[in-house]
């Protein structure tokens, strides 16, 4: 497993890891998420209490999955 940086002390939050890049803008009910991995490229809105990234082990792919998941037809 690669290095990771993480940075979730500011209302902008960023995660870069091997598989992929995420950087999150977060608010109070609301986040969104920029995306940036081999298969998807995009921004994905999602309520800030799921703590997705966090639930996906912080890696960029495994948060994007559980985003579809909880997500199917988007926010």
């Amino acid at each position: 497993m690669g290095h990771r940086f993480i940075s979730e002390h500011q209302t902008v939050k960023v995660l870069l890891e091997p598989e992929g890049a995420i950087f999150a803008f977060t608010m109070k009910t609301y986040s969104y998420l920029l995306f940036v991995t081999r298969r998807f490229v995009g921004v994905k809105k999602i309520r800030t209490a799921d703590r997705i990234v966090a639930k996906a082990g912080y890696c960029a792919p495994r948060a994007l999955d559980l985003v579809h998941q909880y997500y199917p037809d988007g926010l």
